[in-house]
């Protein structure tokens, strides 16, 4: 589990067909040093197991069902990742859950730096991100989704209009600066995780005929 806290970014230094999927190296300072093998690590909002470590980077494989689901494969060598170990329970919580389990990817489709009271630029951001209209029931004004593992808040979310609706996150400067946020351009693709508590709400609900006839 995790908090969608991003501690570091890091660098993947190497890519590997392997026969599970792909092979990657990453090149981390901070989040490296607290890693073994075995443990598991977030890449991108992705959950995976380290597979090897040295001193300076340490290796994770992604499967092929990984690979299908989020932007993993599309990364090359000398991208940036954002990084997060695993939460530790005796550390206050302060993103919220994100298990690390993607359930889409999304487009990011415009990128806005906010104008500050006076009317002139500021260090603020707000990106709006395209989603299938098969996930609106599991984003709500206000709640929390990891975008490529950062724990951000939904600013604002469309009706949807054909296949597609749109939300807004903001992004302060301490995440522009921290995350690879930074580094987004019109066009990419974020992996995306909904709330957790929201999604066993919504599954309770659904599968739940005598709730589902007080609801109506």
């Amino acid at each position: 589990m995790f908090t969608g806290i991003i501690e570091e970014i890091g660098t993947i230094t190497k890519k590997t067909i392997i026969n599970e999927g792909l092979k990657f190296s990453v090149r981390s300072k901070l989040v490296g040093k607290k890693l073994a093998k075995s443990d598991s690590v977030c890449i991108n909002g992705v959950c995976h197991t380290v597979t090897a470590k040295s001193t300076k980077e340490f290796e994770f494989v992604s499967m092929h069902e990984t690979l299908k689901k989020t932007n993993i494969g599309e990364l090359n060598i000398g991208d940036k990742v954002n990084l997060e170990g695993s939460m530790r329970l005796n550390k206050e919580l302060g993103g919220h859950i994100v298990a690390g389990h993607i359930d889409d990817t999304g487009v990011i489709t415009n990128i806005k730096q906010v104008k500050s009271l006076k009317g002139e630029k500021s260090n603020n951001w707000e990106y709006r991100i395209r989603i299938h209209k098969k996930h609106v029931k599991n984003v709500i004004y206000v709640g929390s989704i990891a975008v490529d593992g950062v724990s951000l808040t939904v600013a604002e979310v469309s009706r949807p209009k054909g296949n597609y609706f749109y939300i807004k996150v903001a992004v302060i400067p301490y995440t522009y600066n921290n995350t690879i946020f930074s580094r987004y351009k019109i066009g990419e693709k974020v992996n995306l995780e909904f709330d957790l508590l929201g999604k066993y709400v919504v599954n309770l609900i659904e599968t739940n005929p005598k709730i589902m006839k007080i609801m109506k």
